[in-house]
């Protein structure tokens, strides 16, 4: 029963996620007079789907909640429509548009998530700013104190406890000791701190010894703050993380797919909504950010295809721009055969 309850919420967040991102370029095709064929949710076998009234759209929901997608008539020859209704034949300005807003509505229903949680549960303080110190822990040793606002981690700047947790536990480095930079009573003080290793199922785990603060405000204004200040400050360290894991500074196997998502769910189900809509706020701006890489299978890769049409005054060779598609989807699959192998290794 437990498992049937940690699918069904996983479910329902990965629903939601591609629901809204599909919605984004479904509406934004619609308004500008692009043929929409089919509008699904979920991938592989038909489970069911309808037709509207005067709606030339297909609505359907698949057997696998893992993506969806908004079929476009792309070309002149796709589902023989007029000229007009192609994406292709549009302004370099609507195409653009239409690729892009399935990456805003997600950045949208991130922002939304945040200020639900402000809202119904209280806005957490997003910056560095250490809260409680366990007694006797590296973070006691070295002199770290309650309130002490993190601005460097080995002289990288931070500037969220998201970026503190990046450079702590993904960040690789060859130091076994770390340097903070902190401001306490308006004076920078340089700690050394060498984490205590723990080893356990998933191999070594450095432990610190410290948390964030917990203090929260309450009302709509700090509500609205939390939201747009705690998704830059998600969209600022996802950002790291690609940068990181391009320059091989966070290795691939700290990458997580749908099974590593399952096991977070089963994990933090018991704490609350509160996480659960979090988690739901985080994955959706994951999905943004993941459809801004330059790569054809991408959103991303499409506006690079666009806008080399746009700059050439052509449109490219329809047989090179399969070529790379269909490299963008091995490289695809392979890498969430990988991620999904060693998101059951961790498990198991």
């Amino acid at each position: 029963m437990d498992f049937i309850i940690t699918l069904i919420i996983l479910i329902l967040i990965l629903g939601i996620i591609v629901f809204v991102h599909e919605f984004g370029h479904f509406i934004a095709a619609k308004k500008r007079g692009v043929y929409v064929h089919e509008f699904a949710i979920g991938m592989g076998p038909k489970i069911f789907g309808f037709k509207r009234k005067n709606d030339e759209t297909y609505y359907s929901l698949r057997l696998l909640p893992l993506g969806g997608f908004t079929a476009l008539a792309m070309t002149e020859e796709d589902f023989k429509v007029e000229k007009n209704r192609v994406l292709d034949n549009k302004k370099y300005w609507e195409k653009i548009l239409i690729l892009l807003m399935g990456i805003l509505f997600n950045f949208i229903l991130t922002i939304v998530l945040l200020f639900i949680n402000g809202i119904i549960y209280g806005s957490p303080q997003t910056s560095a700013v250490v809260g409680e110190i366990q007694e006797d822990s590296p973070a006691e040793i070295a002199g770290l104190k309650t309130d002490d606002e993190i601005i460097k981690i080995n002289d990288k700047k931070v500037s969220s406890w998201d970026d503190v947790i990046l450079e702590l536990n993904y960040v690789q480095i060859d130091e076994e000791e770390y340097n903070f930079l902190v401001i306490r009573d308006e004076e920078e003080l340089s700690i050394v701190i060498k984490p205590n290793i723990e080893q356990t199922e998933e191999g070594e785990i450095k432990t610190f010894g410290f948390g964030t603060n917990t203090k929260k405000e309450y009302g709509v204004l700090a509500a609205l703050e939390y939201s747009v200040v705690g998704f830059n400050e998600m969209f600022t360290s996802l950002f790291k993380i690609l940068g990181n894991l391009f320059t091989g500074k966070i290795g691939v196997d700290n990458l997580s797919g749908p099974v590593g998502v399952f096991s977070v769910i089963d994990q933090i189900k018991e704490t609350g909504l509160e996480s659960i809509i979090y988690l739901t706020a985080y994955l959706s701006i994951n999905v943004g950010i993941i459809n801004l890489i330059p790569i054809p299978v991408f959103d991303g890769g499409r506006v690079v295809l666009s806008t080399a049409e746009k700059i050439k005054g052509k449109k490219l060779n329809p047989n090179v721009e399969i070529m790379l598609n269909n490299i963008g989807v091995i490289l695809l699959i392979i890498l969430f055969v990988y991620v999904t192998l060693n998101d059951i290794i961790k498990i198991f």
